[in-house]
């Protein structure tokens, strides 16, 4: 009963996730949706591997950092594939250089 019901409730989120990596998802949803939590989380890695790094523990704040930058990369290949599914063609690349402007960030820094 308890599978069958998590089986039912991963159906949309799934879903989700295939019409967002084939690039036919809204834009907005995975802008929004996704890039909320993503944000969270990476925010969280930075505070974390900086507070390794004062701490001494240089290759776990390094590790965090990879963590961090493969955490964003997932979201920014589904945002880009998706960059074009907008309502009004202007969007696409304004989010393109948004995404490319926060890839840069999150490699350098």
């Amino acid at each position: 009963m308890l599978a069958k019901l998590l089986r039912a409730a991963m159906r949309p989120i799934k879903r989700f996730q295939t019409q967002a990596a084939n690039g036919e998802e809204r834009l907005w949803k995975v802008w929004w949706c996704l890039g909320i939590p993503i944000g969270w989380t990476t925010a969280a890695l930075v505070v974390l591997a900086e507070n390794l790094r004062y701490a001494g523990h240089h290759s776990w704040s390094d590790f965090l950092d990879v963590v961090r930058f493969l955490v964003y990369f997932f979201w920014f290949r589904l945002a880009w594939r998706c960059s074009r599914n907008v309502e009004s063609p202007l969007w696409t690349p304004v989010a393109q250089t948004t995404l490319v402007a926060g890839l840069v960030c999150m490699a350098t820094f």
